[in-house]
This record gives structure tokens, sequence and C-alpha cells, in this order.
């Protein structure tokens, strides 16, 4: 094995960790969204056992705030991701969903 093709593989397993950490972000992302989304429509519905249940299906580990304002129901959530020899990376996604009458503050 020459020396030209050893750095080749090291080469190429790095990128592929990389790539798919970066794919990860993506799924994290997403993840996110889907779940803030489903909060903040049922807290502002004013469904208690539906939000619970949502609440559930949260990434493990992601943080999960809800604001309660005048016209609507802001849930944020935010995930630490963690990438190949990185830190990890914030990423968060939030959500507004407006009052159903007679579910407002």
């Amino acid at each position: 094995m020459t020396v030209e093709l050893a750095v080749g593989i090291v080469t190429t397993v790095l990128l592929a960790g990389v790539l798919v950490s970066l794919s990860m972000l993506g799924v994290a992302e997403a993840a996110c969204a889907e779940s803030s989304a489903q909060l903040a429509r049922q807290a502002a519905r004013g469904d208690t056992a539906l939000l619970a249940e949502a609440e559930n299906r949260v990434p493990p580990g992601a943080r999960v705030t809800l604001r309660r304002g005048d016209d609507g129901v802001t849930a944020t959530v935010t995930l630490d991701v963690v990438l190949v020899g990185l830190p990890p990376v914030p990423v968060s996604a939030s959500a507004w969903a407006a009052y159903e009458p007679g579910a407002g503050p």
C-alpha cells in the first residue's frame, strides 16, 4: 500500500464523517421544526392532553420554551447536535399559532 492510497483512505473516511454530521444537522432542524409547530398548535388550542403528548415527542435532550402572548403562542425547541470533532452546535426552530376561539389567555 502506498502513502498516497493511505492518505486517500483517511481523507475519504473523514469526509464521510463530516458529511454524515452535516446531514444530522438537517435532520435535527427538521425534528425541532416539527416539534415546535405541534407544541404551538396544541398550546393555542388549549388542549393539555395533546400538548403533553407533543412534549413527549420532542427530540431527546431538546429544550422547549412556550411563550403565551396576547394573540397566540410561540413554541421554541432547541437541540445541541454533536458533530465529529467539534463542540455541540445548537439547532433551534420556532413556531407561532393563534389562539383558537375560546382558548385565549
